[in-house]
């Protein structure tokens, strides 16, 4: 009777693993799908992001475009930001401005971009290249703000 008892099982031990081996390939056959979905966003995000950056580019000397980045020349630490607001301090600190202390660590603007060029760089002297890259990818400051507030939804 053992004898039997022990064959059944071992006749239907492959069904059994059959049928777990299809459900985990159908689960891994959906993850990868969502991956495949999600990576496919990331590529059309990306292109999106070129072609604007592109657009940018080409504009780049553009006496409104040079206009406009004398118009938006900040300090991230001593400019007063179009729409600056105070961060918490679990939100953002910035050491060289103060921060860390209070309940006002530093105040931001998350509506107009700020480049920092570090100053090791400027010592050797500022490549004009850097400048011309500044300004023009201003230009793209709207889509990406836009494509910010979309996303955070």
């Amino acid at each position: 009777m053992i004898l039997i008892q022990l064959a059944a099982a071992l006749l239907l031990a492959p069904l059994t693993q059959h049928h777990h081996f299809q459900h985990f390939a159908q689960a891994r056959a959906d993850k990868e799908y969502e991956v495949k979905l999600i990576l496919e966003h990331i590529e059309e995000e990306t292109l999106k992001f070129r072609d604007e950056i592109e657009r940018a580019y080409g504009e780049r000397c553009n006496t409104e475009t040079l206009s406009q980045c004398s118009k938006s020349n900040f300090n991230a630490c001593s400019s007063v930001f179009p729409n600056q607001q105070c961060m918490k301090a679990d939100e953002l600190v910035i050491g060289e401005c103060g921060g860390g202390g209070g309940n006002c660590n530093a105040l931001w603007d998350k509506t107009t971009s700020a480049v920092r060029i570090p100053s090791a760089h400027l010592a050797r002297g500022l490549d004009p290249e850097i400048i011309e890259t500044a300004c023009y990818t201003l230009l793209a400051d709207d889509y990406m703000r836009t494509k910010y507030e979309n996303d955070e939804i």
